[in-house]
């Protein structure tokens, strides 16, 4: 997974075509402007998700679906692909190729819940964009009567996980960086560092805590979204290595492993899958929404290409450097002064990246605390921002000492509030949005069907869950990786 709230905030700040106006809870929303084309007739048609969702809209300005394509590739391909040869080494062979393509699918899957939510919703109420937690408060507010009063709740659940997640990124960007240090540091001297790795860890948050306290994103960004090219560069090298290697024979490599093995497989899958909270941003950002879903839409296109891309990477990274595969690809690359430049800027693009991850969340955090602060503390005011970055960073800190291993970190993030808000809570949304719908119209075929397949998803989330983080937690106690 890429920093994708690198392309999310760079489309906010550059493309989103937004009118802000009051809600009726005296919030502000983003109202979106569209071309009459679309919204002209809106109200004298019938309220159901055929007529709603399949109504033309065409917004003022966007982008094309083309460069939503880019956009929505280059902020799905990021340093976590590095990490999924690892999980063909915990699921098998042939269990984690089959594993890539499962989640593959159904993370597809859940964003086209999201976006479709989204859409049915966002046209019902009157043509607004939502983000995912607004979206989530939507959803109930418009469900059943028992669920419109746990609204906000909803929204505060989801822009938790989100939050939990974002907090997780920083904590694998900051394990990433300092195992790329190490290398560099190794390949340099010809010897390994006089400190532990816990102590670099330390060393490293000095530098990345000082950028954090910079307010200046924009330019951030810019510079974060050239990093993809060094992504890009980074798998090219790989790639290569990849085609001139020795190969492992496939017999000697496990073909599939336990459920404590897939379970772990597919947090760090979920992790490296993970685009759930760019999607909304994206599909807001374009032209024609349309083109953001169907067959050959932007989001399916994007994801059946970097399925591929993953299925490629874990495969053939797992059958070249078989056991002794590391948490990131680029850890088994051949030191020499190409890939350690490589190696370096990477480093550079983490660097910026965690900066833009911890502006995220400081903006979500951040009006809802000084709400609850007097007006007149105006030195507190302007200390908080400072104050919170320092302690959501110290809690990422703590985070990376306690597990300082990429392929601890990464499959523990994933499996826990990756999974949350890429796959159990997309499932309840869905059907708090269309159950209704589908009961009022009489159609009990699309009702239970989407119930049974909701369900399934829901309780098969949960399972997961359960299983990853009972084996995460296992592997993190009982295993010096």
């Amino acid at each position: 997974m890429s920093t994708v709230e690198e392309q999310k905030i760079l489309i906010e700040l550059e493309t989103m075509p937004f009118i802000v106006g009051p809600t009726d809870n005296g919030q502000e929303r983003k109202q979106q402007e569209f071309d009459s084309m679309g919204a002209k007739n809106d109200r004298d048609r019938p309220n159901d998700t055929k007529s709603v969702i399949s109504t033309l809209i065409a917004r003022k300005t966007g982008i094309s679906a083309t460069s939503g394509l880019i956009n929505f590739i280059c902020g799905m391909i990021g340093p976590g692909c590095f990490s999924l040869a690892v999980s063909f080494k915990q699921a098998g062979l042939w269990g984690g190729l089959a594993l890539v393509f499962i989640v593959g699918f159904l993370s597809l899957y859940s964003m086209h819940k999201i976006v479709n939510c989204s859409q049915y919703l966002a046209k019902s109420n009157g043509d607004q964009s939502l983000d995912y937690g607004e979206m989530a408060e939507a959803a109930m507010q418009n469900s059943y009567k028992w669920a419109r009063k746990h609204g906000k709740l909803a929204k505060i659940v989801i822009n938790a996980c989100l939050l939990a997640f974002q907090l997780g990124v920083i904590t694998v960007f900051m394990v990433f960086a300092v195992e790329h240090v190490i290398e560099i540091w190794e390949f340099f001297a010809d010897s390994p560092p006089p400190f532990s790795k816990c102590v670099m860890i330390l060393m490293y948050f000095v530098p990345q805590m000082l950028l954090n306290f910079i307010g200046h994103m924009k330019l951030l960004t810019i510079l974060c979204l050239f990093g993809n090219v060094i992504i890009f560069a980074a798998i090219v090298l790989i790639t290569k290595e990849l085609m001139v290697h020795t190969w492992y024979p496939t017999w000697e490599l496990g073909s599939v492993t336990g459920i404590e093995g897939i379970s772990l497989a597919a947090g760090a899958l979920i992790y490296s899958f993970e685009g759930q909270a760019m999607v909304l941003p994206m599909e807001n950002s374009l032209k024609y929404p349309k083109d953001m879903t169907g067959a050959t839409g932007v989001l399916s296109t994007a994801m059946n290409l970097v399925t591929v891309l993953y299925a490629f990477l874990g495969f053939f990274g797992y059958v070249t450097f078989g056991p002794a595969v590391q948490g990131s690809l680029t850890l088994n690359l051949p030191n020499s002064i190409l890939t350690v430049s490589i190696k370096g800027l990477l480093v550079l693009k983490i660097f910026f990246g965690s900066a833009i991850q911890l502006y995220v969340i400081v903006q979500m955090l951040l009006p809802s605390l000084r709400s609850k602060i007097s007006e007149d503390r105006k030195m507190v005011h302007r200390l908080l921002p400072y104050a919170l970055r320092l302690g959501l960073m110290l809690i990422s800190l703590c985070i990376a000492l306690i597990v300082p291993n990429l392929m601890q970190i990464i499959p523990l993030v994933g499996i826990t509030s990756g999974l949350l808000i890429s796959l159990i809570l997309p499932s309840f949304l869905d059907c708090m949005v269309f159950l209704p719908v589908f009961k009022k119209q009489g159609d009990m075929f699309k009702f239970y069907q989407k119930l049974i397949i909701n369900v399934f998803l829901f309780v098969l989330g949960w399972f997961f869950l359960g299983a990853g983080l009972y084996s995460s937690i296992d592997d993190i106690i009982n295993n010096d990786v």
